[in-house]
């Protein structure tokens, strides 16, 4: 039986037709067009890759926003798993989910190249997030080639440590603290408003989740601007996967409370519904962010005499969601403002119809007349115009919903997210 070769002979292997090539070049273009093929031949082959993912991840899909993506994100590079191999490179996951100040540490089962680690928040979390990343990235055992953060305070201790580090960043803050109530909460903002001052301009790459996110900080930053790479978020397969069981006239807008949100006009849209004998129900599934907000809304809904058309049912469970999206005949966004809201994708990877405000990032992700419709969100009777177009045409829906599940298999299933992912961090590990 002959031998079969071993691992170090392959290395040699690559080492020696290296050399060659340094030798049979016969022009510096030849040797520059294949520079990084022969540098990722060689670390794919000598050096495994060690990736710092901080990110809020737990192992069940609990809820939506930055929670959810997190989830997505890992749940894809799981599925990629063959990839990861092949690629030598290594996931540890720095996760505040967890329910101790101590460490607790593990691997996953289904893919030996993805670690955890989880730990509780310190609080106030708007000071003390930096510490709660420097000791364990500081003190830790592992050697780190990238850290890839979704918080701004996770990017900034990568940054403050001299660490290659890239940056999802989910919401303009600097927009987001018009918002804000009260001064504490104003605050916070201003104090991650610095953290992304000072990471801007040392981040390795800033990942952006929609053209307007791009846009936005041209605007905001001016000079210094970051290198850019888009790459949306990802939306879990169980959302793919529902089958559409439409609830005739069931409207649903899942946010937490707060006014950017703007649940306000669209209770006044379902008044000039009822008033017009429209046949309707809506649900309002979400935490309370801004206490007074919210009983000013239950005020509102008893003033409009549409306790019966409306439910407030608070957060509810993934399965209940699902279940809900599933069952809308129309998922309506009446926010001032959104980067990139999750429950649009989601809502369109189950067929289900979408009217969203015509602002900030919404327009990339809702084809107006194609995929749903666009409304003026200060503009209670433009909502409630569009709202009744959806619901007297089924075929419409029917229309809407197919178009949108396309688009949405298309861009954001989270084994293509993760693909997105991984070629660029093969990429910026090869020298230009």
């Amino acid at each position: 039986m002959t031998k079969k070769p071993g691992l170090l002979f392959f290395q040699k292997k690559k080492f020696t037709d290296f050399l060659t090539l340094l030798c049979r070049a016969d022009s510096f273009r030849l040797l520059k067009t294949r520079k990084s093929q022969i540098f990722y031949s060689i670390r794919h082959h000598l050096i495994p890759m060690n990736i710092t993912l901080i990110l809020d991840y737990s192992d069940k899909r609990n809820t939506g926003g930055p929670q959810g993506v997190a989830y997505d994100t890992v749940e894809g590079l799981k599925k990629n798993h063959r990839r990861l191999e092949k690629e030598d490179i290594f996931f540890h996951i720095l996760s505040t989910t967890g329910s101790s100040l101590r460490s607790v540490s593990g691997q996953d089962n289904s893919c030996s190249n993805i670690s955890f680690e989880y730990f509780k928040k310190l609080v106030p979390t708007s000071l003390l997030s930096d510490v709660n990343y420097l000791s364990r990235i500081k003190n830790g055992k592992r050697k780190i080639d990238l850290i890839h953060s979704h918080p701004v305070s996770g990017a900034f201790v990568g940054t403050l440590l001299g660490i290659p580090t890239m940056l999802t960043l989910h919401g303009m803050i600097w927009k987001e603290k018009n918002y804000a109530q009260g001064l504490y909460t104003r605050f916070t903002y201003g104090v991650e408003i610095q953290r992304f001052n000072y990471i801007s301009r040392r981040l390795k790459k800033l990942i952006a989740i929609s053209p307007f996110v791009v846009s936005e900080i041209n605007q905001y930053l001016k000079t210094g601007i970051p290198d850019m790479e888009m790459i949306e978020n990802p939306v879990a397969d169980a959302f793919f996967e529902s089958e559409k069981r439409e609830t005739e006239g069931l409207i649903l807008y899942p946010a937490y409370f707060s006014s950017l949100k703007n649940q306000y006009n669209l209770i006044e849209a379902l008044k000039l519904l009822k008033k017009d004998h429209v046949r309707f129900h809506c649900i309002l599934p979400g935490a309370v962010i801004d206490q007074r907000y919210y009983e000013e809304i239950k005020k509102l809904i008893r003033t409009h005499g549409l306790e019966q058309e409306i439910t407030v049912p608070g957060p509810v469970p993934f399965s209940q969601m699902l279940r809900l999206y599933s069952e809308a005949s129309v998922m309506v966004i009446t926010s001032f403002h959104e980067t990139a809201p999750l429950i649009i994708s989601e809502a369109m990877a189950g067929g289900t119809p979408v009217i969203a405000s015509r602002v900030s990032g919404i327009p990339y992700m809702v084809s107006e007349g194609k995929s749903g419709l666009l409304i003026d969100p200060r503009d209670p009777k433009e909502i409630a115009d569009k709202i009744r177009i959806m619901l007297d045409d089924r075929s419409l829906r029917k229309k809407f919903g197919e178009e949108s599940r396309h688009i949405a298999a298309t861009r954001w299933k989270s084994e293509v997210i993760s693909n997105k992912l991984l070629d660029l961090y093969l990429k910026e590990s090869s020298p230009e």
